[in-house]
């Protein structure tokens, strides 16, 4: 693992790199902690000042058994702040916060218990530095055993309650984040973010006719029992997608069509069905600014069975060849969805 993970802050290693986000496969919770602890002493050894944020997130890669993702800084003129969990990006008026994955103190409490503390955490972070929640353009939330539960209760539900409280006050009246919500094999619940203030770009959310949005569904499609404080079960909160200047922030999407999922139990058809949802998501006359048409940058393709990856990628490279992409083994929000993917394209 050290070896791997020293061979990738080599590659990764640049002026300006802010985060690096790792995968790698966990059996359980103990496996998942001594990785992440051998990923940060990695880390620490290898950059002794202006430490990039790290995350580790417990899905195993589909060509490695290790892989990453970084984010550096372009922006030659903006100053960076370092602090414990995130960065504050500061060019003129324009501010952004970028977190590491934020989790709570214990992996071993509910779902419900996790992510409340998880969106106090944030809160704090948020409001110390002048932000509020409505300021959250991007976010992941990584959930152990997503779909799993105890006496009734489901991860998932349990997570989306507890955003729905975090979020009660603030304006969403410019929409929620761009987010995605997937499936982890340890590690308990992380949430990962991006937020802005002063962006003289636009900013806007960008909804899809061919899905019902997420934060409108009905309560036949939520799993799950009612939490004590709550009346009902809580929708999530999210867009489809988010443009921020030249860029789209695509949400995880699956083969969801209104609010119904496919059914065919074919990770390729489904494949199929979610790039035909997020290629009329992006297409020209749906994207609320003026444009000329939307490209992929990246895509992030999880898919439930490692089984399916080989077909998957096939489909993929034959279909968007140009395009990178991330397969990683996850479980997705709903039991009969074998593959979501996210991405980012621009205009």
């Amino acid at each position: 693992m050290e070896e791997m993970c020293h061979d990738i802050l080599v590659q990764a290693s640049g002026e300006r790199l802010l985060k690096i986000a790792f995968f790698c496969g966990a059996s359980n919770d103990s496996e998942y902690l001594e990785i992440l602890d051998t990923l940060r002493s990695a880390v620490d050894c290898f950059f002794p000042t202006d430490k990039p944020l790290v995350s580790y997130i417990a899905q195993k890669p589909g060509d490695s058994q290790l892989a990453a993702e970084a984010i550096y800084l372009t922006d030659t003129g903006a100053s960076i702040e370092h602090h414990e969990r995130y960065i504050l990006l500061s060019d003129g008026t324009c501010r952004e916060i970028i977190t590491e994955g934020i989790v709570p103190h214990d992996i071993s409490m509910t779902a419900f218990e996790q992510s409340m503390e998880i969106f106090s955490t944030i809160g704090d972070i948020l409001r110390s530095n002048g932000f509020v929640p409505s300021d959250i353009y991007r976010q992941w939330n990584y959930i152990q055993h997503i779909t799993a539960g105890n006496d009734g209760s489901q991860n998932y539900q349990e997570f989306n309650d507890a955003r729905s409280i975090f979020y009660a006050d603030a304006d969403w009246s410019n929409g929620y984040p761009a987010a995605t919500g997937i499936g982890t094999g340890a590690g308990g619940i992380m949430v990962e973010l991006c937020a802005t203030k002063g962006y003289n770009a636009p900013n806007k959310p960008i909804d899809n006719p061919l899905q019902i949005a997420a934060h409108n569904y009905s309560q036949k499609v939520l799993d799950g029992k009612v939490v004590e404080m709550l009346n009902e079960k809580t929708t999530p909160k999210f867009e489809r997608a988010r443009i921020l200047g030249t860029k789209i922030f695509i949400s995880g999407t699956a083969a969801i069509k209104g609010e119904s999922s496919d059914m065919s139990n074919d990770t390729v058809e489904q494949a199929s069905i979610t790039m035909e949802i997020m290629n009329r998501l992006i297409a020209t006359d749906n994207i609320p600014v003026a444009n000329n048409g939307a490209q992929y940058e990246l895509l992030r393709v999880y898919v439930k069975r490692e089984r399916d990856i080989p077909a998957t990628r096939s489909y993929m490279e034959e279909h968007y060849p140009a395009v990178p992409k991330h397969y990683l083994v996850a479980d997705i929000c709903r039991p009969e969805l074998l593959i979501e993917i996210e991405g980012v394209a621009h205009i």
